[in-house]
């Protein structure tokens, strides 16, 4: 398993009329956290570009548990439970302190430039080879 976990600030501008966290930025939010985990892991999204790889999202799924509020400060933990195929998921967990926030998840592919499927690319699977962690650890 590829764990890593990152943590934002809500700011004001998230917020709707009810002065709660808008439910489209949660998938911002784990656009975020999944652009750091790359960081984390030496390959920059902007390298795998230059490089001619994509990774869209093909779907995602949110799970909105309590609301989040301006100033607050969430946790968001990110997981690849299995590693990349053609297609790849990450698992995500929003929190507050001790409040589970949100939970969800996106699916992924690679696509080259003439937005062809291709397999991970070996820079990416070497990485994540690196940072793996078995169950047994």
């Amino acid at each position: 398993m590829l764990s890593f976990n990152h943590s934002i600030k809500v700011r004001y501008v998230e917020t709707d009329a009810m002065q709660r966290v808008h439910h489209s930025n949660h998938l911002i939010w784990f656009e975020e956290c999944r652009i750091e985990l790359l960081n984390h892991m030496g390959i920059p999204y902007d390298q795998l570009e230059a490089s001619g790889f994509l990774i869209p999202v093909i779907s995602a799924h949110i799970e909105y548990l309590k609301p989040a509020s301006f100033n607050q400060s969430l946790a968001i933990a990110i997981e690849l439970k299995n590693k990349p195929k053609v297609r790849f998921k990450f698992d995500y967990t929003i929190s507050h302190k001790e409040d589970l926030i949100a939970k969800g998840q996106t699916e992924h592919t690679f696509i080259n430039q003439n937005n062809k499927v291709v397999r991970p690319p070996e820079i990416f699977n070497q990485a994540v080879d690196q940072h793996w962690q078995s169950d047994k650890d």
